[in-house]
Protein backbone atom coordinates (compact mmCIF):
# COMPACT_ATOMS: atom_id res chain seq x y z
CA UNK A 1 0.00 0.00 0.00
CA UNK A 2 1.34 3.23 -0.71
CA UNK A 3 1.37 6.15 1.83
CA UNK A 4 1.66 9.59 1.61
CA UNK A 5 5.50 10.91 1.57
CA UNK A 6 4.10 14.01 3.96
CA UNK A 7 1.66 12.51 5.89
CA UNK A 8 0.65 8.91 6.51
CA UNK A 9 -2.85 8.74 4.45
CA UNK A 10 -2.58 5.59 2.41
CA UNK A 11 -4.17 5.73 -1.49
CA UNK A 12 -7.20 3.95 -0.48
CA UNK A 13 -7.92 6.91 1.19
CA UNK A 14 -11.42 8.53 -0.12
CA UNK A 15 -10.79 10.75 -3.11
CA UNK A 16 -7.11 10.46 -2.46
CA UNK A 17 -4.22 11.35 -5.33
CA UNK A 18 -0.37 11.69 -5.45
CA UNK A 19 1.65 14.21 -7.19
CA UNK A 20 4.98 13.22 -8.50
CA UNK A 21 6.96 13.65 -5.12
CA UNK A 22 4.14 11.60 -3.77
CA UNK A 23 2.56 13.99 -1.60
CA UNK A 24 -1.04 13.56 -1.42
CA UNK A 25 -3.88 16.05 -2.12
CA UNK A 26 -4.73 16.88 1.32
CA UNK A 27 -1.84 17.88 1.81
CA UNK A 28 -0.88 19.96 -1.15
CA UNK A 29 -4.55 21.51 -0.66
CA UNK A 30 -3.85 22.28 3.19
CA UNK A 31 -3.85 25.44 4.48
CA UNK A 32 -2.93 26.50 7.94
CA UNK A 33 -6.51 27.07 10.21
CA UNK A 34 -7.89 30.54 10.06
CA UNK A 35 -9.92 30.70 12.58
CA UNK A 36 -13.22 32.53 12.61
CA UNK A 37 -11.81 35.08 15.33
CA UNK A 38 -12.94 35.37 19.19
CA UNK A 39 -14.59 38.65 18.80
CA UNK A 40 -17.68 36.68 17.02
CA UNK A 41 -17.77 34.02 19.62
CA UNK A 42 -17.83 36.58 22.51
CA UNK A 43 -20.41 38.17 20.47
CA UNK A 44 -22.30 35.24 20.44
CA UNK A 45 -21.81 34.18 24.41
CA UNK A 46 -22.80 37.99 25.07
CA UNK A 47 -26.23 37.51 23.13
CA UNK A 48 -26.88 34.61 25.16
CA UNK A 49 -25.95 36.10 28.58
CA UNK A 50 -28.19 38.88 27.66
CA UNK A 51 -31.35 36.73 27.32
CA UNK A 52 -31.06 36.04 30.82
CA UNK A 53 -32.28 32.60 30.97
CA UNK A 54 -31.79 29.95 34.02
CA UNK A 55 -28.44 28.76 31.92
CA UNK A 56 -26.35 30.83 28.99
CA UNK A 57 -25.38 27.97 27.53
CA UNK A 58 -25.91 23.98 27.38
CA UNK A 59 -22.61 21.81 26.96
CA UNK A 60 -22.49 18.01 26.48
CA UNK A 61 -19.57 16.59 28.07
CA UNK A 62 -18.31 13.15 27.60
CA UNK A 63 -15.18 13.45 29.85
CA UNK A 64 -13.11 13.12 26.81
CA UNK A 65 -10.37 16.02 25.97
CA UNK A 66 -12.38 18.38 23.75
CA UNK A 67 -15.97 18.20 25.44
CA UNK A 68 -14.09 18.68 28.80
CA UNK A 69 -11.86 21.74 27.36
CA UNK A 70 -14.93 23.37 25.83
CA UNK A 71 -16.53 23.11 29.64
CA UNK A 72 -13.59 24.51 31.20
CA UNK A 73 -13.26 27.43 28.47
CA UNK A 74 -17.29 27.65 28.92
CA UNK A 75 -16.72 28.25 32.86
CA UNK A 76 -13.17 29.55 33.38
CA UNK A 77 -12.05 31.88 30.79
CA UNK A 78 -15.69 33.25 29.56
CA UNK A 79 -17.63 33.38 32.91
CA UNK A 80 -21.24 31.02 31.44
CA UNK A 81 -23.90 29.76 33.47
CA UNK A 82 -23.84 26.22 31.81
CA UNK A 83 -25.98 22.53 32.00
CA UNK A 84 -24.01 20.15 31.36
CA UNK A 85 -25.46 16.74 30.28
CA UNK A 86 -24.05 13.84 29.32
CA UNK A 87 -25.19 11.24 26.92
CA UNK A 88 -25.00 7.37 28.09
CA UNK A 89 -24.08 5.75 25.49
CA UNK A 90 -23.41 1.95 27.25
CA UNK A 91 -19.62 2.14 26.69
CA UNK A 92 -18.19 4.88 28.91
CA UNK A 93 -14.89 3.86 30.09
CA UNK A 94 -14.03 4.55 33.81
CA UNK A 95 -11.57 6.97 33.27
CA UNK A 96 -14.21 8.97 31.62
CA UNK A 97 -17.10 9.08 34.15
CA UNK A 98 -14.01 9.89 36.72
CA UNK A 99 -13.21 12.95 34.68
CA UNK A 100 -16.74 13.99 34.35
CA UNK A 101 -17.45 13.45 38.09
CA UNK A 102 -14.33 15.62 38.72
CA UNK A 103 -15.20 18.46 36.46
CA UNK A 104 -18.64 18.56 37.38
CA UNK A 105 -17.28 18.90 41.32
CA UNK A 106 -14.79 21.25 40.41
CA UNK A 107 -16.68 23.59 38.21
CA UNK A 108 -19.97 23.46 40.73
CA UNK A 109 -22.33 23.41 37.29
CA UNK A 110 -25.34 21.53 37.06
CA UNK A 111 -25.42 18.37 35.38
CA UNK A 112 -27.67 15.87 33.80
CA UNK A 113 -26.92 12.15 32.87
CA UNK A 114 -29.29 10.92 30.81
CA UNK A 115 -29.54 7.05 30.28
CA UNK A 116 -31.63 5.52 27.26
CA UNK A 117 -33.61 2.55 27.51
CA UNK A 118 -30.27 -0.24 26.90
CA UNK A 119 -32.87 -2.51 25.13
CA UNK A 120 -33.88 0.04 22.87
CA UNK A 121 -30.47 0.91 22.15
CA UNK A 122 -28.71 -2.16 21.94
CA UNK A 123 -31.50 -2.96 19.04
CA UNK A 124 -30.39 0.41 17.53
CA UNK A 125 -26.65 -0.82 17.98
CA UNK A 126 -27.20 -4.19 16.53
CA UNK A 127 -29.24 -3.04 13.53
CA UNK A 128 -26.68 -0.09 12.36
CA UNK A 129 -23.56 -2.54 13.07
CA UNK A 130 -25.43 -5.77 11.22
CA UNK A 131 -27.13 -3.45 7.97
CA UNK A 132 -24.36 -0.79 8.00
CA UNK A 133 -21.35 -2.07 9.32
CA UNK A 134 -21.37 1.69 11.95
CA UNK A 135 -22.12 2.02 15.49
CA UNK A 136 -21.17 5.66 15.81
CA UNK A 137 -24.30 6.98 13.78
CA UNK A 138 -26.64 5.61 15.85
CA UNK A 139 -24.78 7.60 18.97
CA UNK A 140 -24.15 10.73 17.11
CA UNK A 141 -27.56 10.95 16.23
CA UNK A 142 -29.17 9.85 19.24
CA UNK A 143 -26.73 12.72 21.20
CA UNK A 144 -28.30 15.51 18.76
CA UNK A 145 -31.55 14.47 19.37
CA UNK A 146 -31.10 14.52 23.32
CA UNK A 147 -29.09 17.84 22.96
CA UNK A 148 -31.48 19.83 20.96
CA UNK A 149 -34.61 18.34 23.31
CA UNK A 150 -32.63 19.25 26.49
CA UNK A 151 -31.53 22.42 25.15
CA UNK A 152 -35.52 23.12 24.20
CA UNK A 153 -37.36 22.37 27.28
CA UNK A 154 -35.19 24.37 29.28
CA UNK A 155 -34.97 27.37 26.92
CA UNK A 156 -31.11 27.36 26.78
CA UNK A 157 -30.05 29.79 23.45
CA UNK A 158 -26.74 28.33 22.52
CA UNK A 159 -25.02 24.57 22.48
CA UNK A 160 -21.23 24.83 22.64
CA UNK A 161 -19.90 21.50 20.85
CA UNK A 162 -16.41 20.04 21.41
CA UNK A 163 -15.75 19.62 17.41
CA UNK A 164 -12.70 20.28 16.15
CA UNK A 165 -10.39 21.75 13.26
CA UNK A 166 -8.21 18.40 13.68
CA UNK A 167 -11.11 16.01 13.16
CA UNK A 168 -11.30 17.20 9.54
CA UNK A 169 -11.91 13.86 6.98
CA UNK A 170 -12.16 11.90 10.03
CA UNK A 171 -15.48 10.54 9.28
CA UNK A 172 -16.24 7.69 7.24
CA UNK A 173 -17.56 8.12 3.95
CA UNK A 174 -20.72 6.87 4.34
CA UNK A 175 -22.80 9.83 5.44
CA UNK A 176 -23.39 7.93 8.56
CA UNK A 177 -25.32 10.79 10.20
CA UNK A 178 -28.03 11.19 8.05
CA UNK A 179 -31.20 10.77 9.27
CA UNK A 180 -32.82 9.22 6.43
CA UNK A 181 -29.91 6.57 5.82
CA UNK A 182 -30.11 5.97 9.49
CA UNK A 183 -34.65 5.34 9.37
CA UNK A 184 -33.78 3.35 6.30
CA UNK A 185 -31.26 0.73 8.50
CA UNK A 186 -33.41 0.46 11.09
CA UNK A 187 -37.00 -0.05 9.09
CA UNK A 188 -34.42 -2.52 7.25
CA UNK A 189 -34.29 -4.21 10.47
CA UNK A 190 -38.28 -4.09 11.26
CA UNK A 191 -37.74 -1.50 14.38
CA UNK A 192 -41.15 0.25 14.58
CA UNK A 193 -42.03 4.33 13.54
CA UNK A 194 -42.80 4.44 17.37
CA UNK A 195 -39.49 2.86 18.84
CA UNK A 196 -37.43 5.12 16.36
CA UNK A 197 -39.06 8.23 17.30
CA UNK A 198 -38.58 7.40 20.98
CA UNK A 199 -34.74 6.94 20.46
CA UNK A 200 -34.33 9.60 17.81
CA UNK A 201 -37.17 12.31 19.33
CA UNK A 202 -36.59 13.87 16.11
CA UNK A 203 -36.06 10.98 13.22
CA UNK A 204 -36.99 13.58 10.43
CA UNK A 205 -34.42 16.21 10.86
CA UNK A 206 -32.24 17.60 7.80
CA UNK A 207 -29.32 20.35 7.71
CA UNK A 208 -32.18 22.66 6.55
CA UNK A 209 -34.39 22.58 9.14
CA UNK A 210 -31.75 22.22 12.28
CA UNK A 211 -30.17 25.51 10.46
CA UNK A 212 -33.87 26.88 10.17
CA UNK A 213 -35.41 26.38 13.48
CA UNK A 214 -32.07 27.79 14.82
CA UNK A 215 -32.33 30.83 13.11
CA UNK A 216 -36.26 31.14 14.33
CA UNK A 217 -35.53 30.29 17.70
CA UNK A 218 -37.42 26.98 17.99
CA UNK A 219 -33.88 25.45 18.14
CA UNK A 220 -30.79 26.71 20.31
CA UNK A 221 -28.25 27.87 17.57
CA UNK A 222 -25.15 25.47 17.77
CA UNK A 223 -21.50 26.36 18.42
CA UNK A 224 -18.13 25.31 17.99
CA UNK A 225 -15.92 27.34 19.81
CA UNK A 226 -12.68 25.63 18.78
CA UNK A 227 -13.61 27.02 14.93
CA UNK A 228 -13.33 30.31 16.83
CA UNK A 229 -10.09 30.79 18.12
CA UNK A 230 -6.26 29.82 18.22
CA UNK A 231 -6.47 26.06 18.99
CA UNK A 232 -3.56 24.50 21.27
CA UNK A 233 -1.93 21.58 20.31
CA UNK A 234 -3.52 18.21 21.67
CA UNK A 235 -0.29 18.20 24.02
CA UNK A 236 -1.14 21.41 25.62
CA UNK A 237 -4.82 21.08 25.47
CA UNK A 238 -4.09 17.67 27.72
CA UNK A 239 -1.34 19.82 29.92
CA UNK A 240 -4.25 22.34 30.70
CA UNK A 241 -6.93 20.10 31.20
CA UNK A 242 -4.25 18.18 33.85
CA UNK A 243 -3.33 20.79 35.76
CA UNK A 244 -6.59 23.49 35.55
CA UNK A 245 -9.16 20.51 35.92
CA UNK A 246 -7.24 17.22 37.12
CA UNK A 247 -8.47 15.51 33.89
CA UNK A 248 -6.94 12.00 33.19
CA UNK A 249 -5.66 10.59 30.11
CA UNK A 250 -5.83 7.22 29.01
CA UNK A 251 -1.99 5.81 29.99
CA UNK A 252 -1.54 3.21 27.20
CA UNK A 253 -1.64 5.38 24.30
CA UNK A 254 -0.02 8.65 22.56
CA UNK A 255 -2.67 11.36 21.85
CA UNK A 256 -5.54 9.33 22.74
CA UNK A 257 -8.99 9.74 21.13
CA UNK A 258 -12.64 9.05 22.18
CA UNK A 259 -10.83 6.98 24.95
CA UNK A 260 -14.34 7.61 26.74
CA UNK A 261 -15.98 5.24 24.69
CA UNK A 262 -14.91 1.52 24.81
CA UNK A 263 -16.58 0.74 21.60
CA UNK A 264 -14.40 3.03 19.69
CA UNK A 265 -11.61 0.22 19.53
CA UNK A 266 -14.09 -2.21 17.80
CA UNK A 267 -15.60 1.10 15.86
CA UNK A 268 -11.95 1.24 14.53
CA UNK A 269 -11.24 -2.53 14.11
CA UNK A 270 -14.22 -2.68 11.66
CA UNK A 271 -13.33 0.52 9.58
CA UNK A 272 -9.53 -1.07 8.66
CA UNK A 273 -11.05 -4.28 7.80
CA UNK A 274 -13.70 -2.82 5.58
CA UNK A 275 -11.88 0.52 4.46
CA UNK A 276 -8.61 0.16 4.83
CA UNK A 277 -8.49 2.44 7.38
CA UNK A 278 -10.27 4.14 9.90
CA UNK A 279 -10.33 7.91 11.56
CA UNK A 280 -7.23 7.76 13.96
CA UNK A 281 -5.00 7.77 10.83
CA UNK A 282 -6.65 10.44 9.46
CA UNK A 283 -6.10 12.63 12.82
CA UNK A 284 -2.54 11.66 12.45
CA UNK A 285 -2.20 13.00 9.31
CA UNK A 286 -3.76 16.02 10.51
CA UNK A 287 -1.33 16.83 13.29
CA UNK A 288 1.50 16.30 10.58
CA UNK A 289 0.16 19.24 8.53
CA UNK A 290 -0.26 21.15 11.68
CA UNK A 291 3.07 20.40 12.79
CA UNK A 292 2.43 19.26 15.86
CA UNK A 293 4.09 15.55 14.89
CA UNK A 294 6.31 14.30 12.58
CA UNK A 295 5.81 12.14 10.13
CA UNK A 296 7.73 9.49 11.59
CA UNK A 297 6.23 9.56 15.19
CA UNK A 298 2.78 9.48 13.35
CA UNK A 299 3.40 6.13 11.79
CA UNK A 300 5.25 4.76 14.50
CA UNK A 301 2.10 5.38 17.06
CA UNK A 302 -0.29 4.21 14.56
CA UNK A 303 1.33 1.02 13.94
CA UNK A 304 1.72 0.67 17.72
CA UNK A 305 -2.17 0.55 17.51
CA UNK A 306 -2.58 -2.24 16.03
CA UNK A 307 -5.84 -1.65 14.73
CA UNK A 308 -6.36 -4.54 12.32
CA UNK A 309 -6.01 -6.98 15.48
CA UNK A 310 -9.02 -7.93 17.47
CA UNK A 311 -9.81 -5.12 20.07
CA UNK A 312 -8.97 -6.48 23.38
CA UNK A 313 -11.90 -5.73 24.87
CA UNK A 314 -14.05 -7.40 22.04
CA UNK A 315 -16.08 -10.01 23.85
CA UNK A 316 -17.12 -7.06 26.12
CA UNK A 317 -18.45 -5.62 23.25
CA UNK A 318 -20.07 -8.95 21.36
CA UNK A 319 -21.63 -10.12 25.12
CA UNK A 320 -23.09 -6.15 25.58
CA UNK A 321 -24.55 -6.27 22.03
CA UNK A 322 -24.81 -10.58 21.61
CA UNK A 323 -23.22 -10.53 18.91
CA UNK A 324 -22.03 -14.33 17.88
CA UNK A 325 -18.20 -14.48 15.84
CA UNK A 326 -20.30 -14.83 13.14
CA UNK A 327 -22.22 -11.72 13.61
CA UNK A 328 -18.39 -10.03 13.50
CA UNK A 329 -17.50 -11.40 10.67
CA UNK A 330 -20.69 -10.64 8.46
CA UNK A 331 -19.97 -6.73 10.14
CA UNK A 332 -16.58 -7.22 8.61
CA UNK A 333 -17.76 -7.57 5.28
CA UNK A 334 -20.95 -5.51 5.20
CA UNK A 335 -20.57 -3.60 1.18
CA UNK A 336 -19.65 -0.40 1.22
CA UNK A 337 -21.97 2.53 0.65
CA UNK A 338 -25.17 -0.23 0.61
CA UNK A 339 -27.18 2.54 1.65
CA UNK A 340 -25.80 5.53 -0.49
CA UNK A 341 -28.32 6.33 -2.34
CA UNK A 342 -30.60 6.64 1.21
CA UNK A 343 -29.01 10.50 1.52
CA UNK A 344 -31.86 13.38 2.41
CA UNK A 345 -31.51 15.30 -0.68
CA UNK A 346 -31.88 18.58 1.32
CA UNK A 347 -28.88 17.45 3.61
CA UNK A 348 -26.77 16.87 -0.04
CA UNK A 349 -27.61 20.57 -1.31
CA UNK A 350 -26.90 21.87 1.74
CA UNK A 351 -23.72 20.59 2.14
CA UNK A 352 -22.84 21.54 -1.70
CA UNK A 353 -24.05 25.33 -0.45
CA UNK A 354 -22.05 25.90 2.45
CA UNK A 355 -19.26 23.79 0.17
CA UNK A 356 -19.20 27.19 -1.50
CA UNK A 357 -19.60 29.84 1.33
CA UNK A 358 -16.82 28.24 2.91
CA UNK A 359 -14.40 28.64 -0.31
Amino acid sequence: MKHCSKCILPDNFQNISFDQKGVCNYCNNYRKFVPKGEKYLIAELEKAKAKKRPYDALVPISGGKDSTYILYLAKKKYGLNVLTFTYDNGFFSDIALENIKTMVDKLNVDHIFFHHNWELQKKMYRAALINSGEICGVCGLGINGITLKLATDWKIPIILLGHTPLEDNSFSQENIYDYFRLNKILKDSNISDKEIKQFLIYPKLTFFSIFFKSKTGAFARQINPLFYIENPSDKEMSEILKKEMYWRDKSDAEFSKHFDCLAEPFSNFVREHRFGYSRRICQLSTMVRRNEISREEAEKIHQNDKLLAKPENLELICEKLSLSKDDVKNILNVKLFKYKKYISKSNKLFSKLKSIKDK
